[in-house]
């Protein structure tokens, strides 16, 4: 009786390379910019490096300064008088 052949285990393409992370390391180091950090997300090949700031005070971005405001006065809503009115 012969066995039955091994399932072939493949390994899913990757996402990013070390060679593209070194890339962007030495792109960055050719500018003049010291890196602090690197940052990888493996699921998105989303290459992060973080830059030391010149004058070494970080600045704190809060994402609800930009944030578009909720205007009620915009809101259209239909009624029953618009509706009949067509």
């Amino acid at each position: 009786m012969s066995e039955p052949p091994k399932p072939v285990r493949q390994r899913r393409p990757s996402n990013f390379r070390q060679q593209d992370v070194a890339r962007a390391i030495k792109a960055a180091k050719g500018s003049g910019l010291d890196i602090v950090r690197v940052e990888v997300d493996p699921k998105t090949a989303k290459i992060v490096l973080v830059v030391k700031n010149d004058d070494d005070s970080e600045t704190k971005v809060n994402p609800f300064d930009n944030a578009p405001v909720y205007d009620p006065a915009l809101r259209r809503r239909k009624t029953k008088a618009s509706c009949k009115s067509k």
